[in-house]
């Protein structure tokens, strides 16, 4: 008898174990291939508003739904795009200013997909400034001396009435939390500061000097890739693109969404998001196409910094875009 009952005990065993297998989730042909079609990008990007369309796109998982996750890395513009070149980085958010200046000057990069209309920066200095004109001699923080933010500054102070190349000092000191830092510690007496962040300095009692908007607007927050990449993967391009133009449209038609994103983000007190988000919605393109005024104001830019006559299509390729803004219709 008990030798039966182990027997079939064993039989019993046996036959559990047989159902639990095939109960288990069965890897077949097609969830495989679905598990392959994800694909990690790398890509640069700058911690700031300028990323906001990247950062909307991913928390709600545009990238995902085009088999794209993005993996992202926080280096200068300049390193960026030099390790884009040679296969190191698949995107970069550095296809405004700095970006379109890189090609000119012979970079195999284009700009695809431009997130803003233009660079939204405004003048921030400390409490006891009340006009550009007031800063005569003073020293501004900026990022370098390239880019939107070097161009932008110089366009503030020439129409507050200063020569931005004799009446005060710039000083090249990287990204604007660290302006933003150094004009809290005294360090400075003003910097441009981007949406939030003039919000966050006004909250603390820092004058707002003067924005940009209509005084020299150029490209801000390009998406930049490499000529190879256009020829050999466009498919990936593309689904690039299309997620951030949802991620676009998204953030300009979901407030309450947005504004806590800003606040999760970048850390921020709920009436300064909305702030934010508020100032935002003027400068967030809604298809990836920018401003035409600001890109001719580049445009003119580079002929000035490089003495050569540069055409849109040497540093701007929008035929993904297009396609895909007509495949979204």
């Amino acid at each position: 008898m008990t030798g039966d009952r182990t027997s079939t005990e064993a039989h019993l065993s046996a036959l559990a174990l047989l159902l639990s297998l095939l109960l288990l989730p069965v890897a077949t042909p097609v969830r495989a291939a679905q598990v392959r079609e994800i694909r990690e990008v790398k890509v640069a990007y700058p911690p700031s508003m300028a990323s906001v369309t990247l950062m909307t796109g991913i928390k709600q998982k545009f990238f995902d739904d085009e088999g794209l996750r993005p993996t992202l890395l926080i280096i200068t513009s300049d390193l960026a795009l030099k390790s884009q070149v040679v296969g190191e980085i698949d995107y970069t958010l550095f296809g405004g200013g700095s970006g379109l200046l890189a090609a000119a000057q012979g970079l195999p990069i284009k700009s695809v997909h431009l997130a803003h209309k233009f660079a939204d920066l405004t003048l921030v200095a400390r409490p006891e400034f009340k006009s550009v004109a007031q800063l005569r001699g003073k020293k501004i923080a900026i990022s370098s001396f390239s880019g939107a933010v070097y161009t932008s500054t110089r366009a503030m102070l020439s129409a507050g009435g200063l020569d931005p190349d004799k009446d005060v000092v710039m000083l090249a000191m990287g990204r604007e939390n660290v302006r933003l830092q150094a004009l809290f510690a005294g360090s400075v007496e003003a910097t441009p500061l981007p949406v939030p962040l003039h919000a966050v300095a006004e909250d603390k009692g820092y004058s707002l000097l003067a924005d940009i908007e209509g005084k020299f607007e150029v490209p801000f927050s390009g998406l930049t890739v490499t000529d190879k990449k256009l020829k050999e993967n466009p498919e990936e391009v593309k689904k690039f693109i299309r997620a951030m133009v949802k991620a676009g449209l998204f953030f300009l038609n979901h407030r309450s969404e947005s504004v806590a994103l800003y606040m999760d983000w970048l850390k921020l007190s709920k009436p300064i998001a909305e702030k934010g988000y508020a100032r935002s919605l003027k400068t967030v393109s809604p298809d990836g196409l920018g401003k035409e005024s600001a890109i001719r104001t580049q445009l003119e830019l580079i002929k000035k910094t490089t003495g050569k006559e540069v055409k849109q299509e040497d540093v701007i390729d929008f035929t993904l875009l297009r396609q895909v803004l007509a495949e979204m219709k």
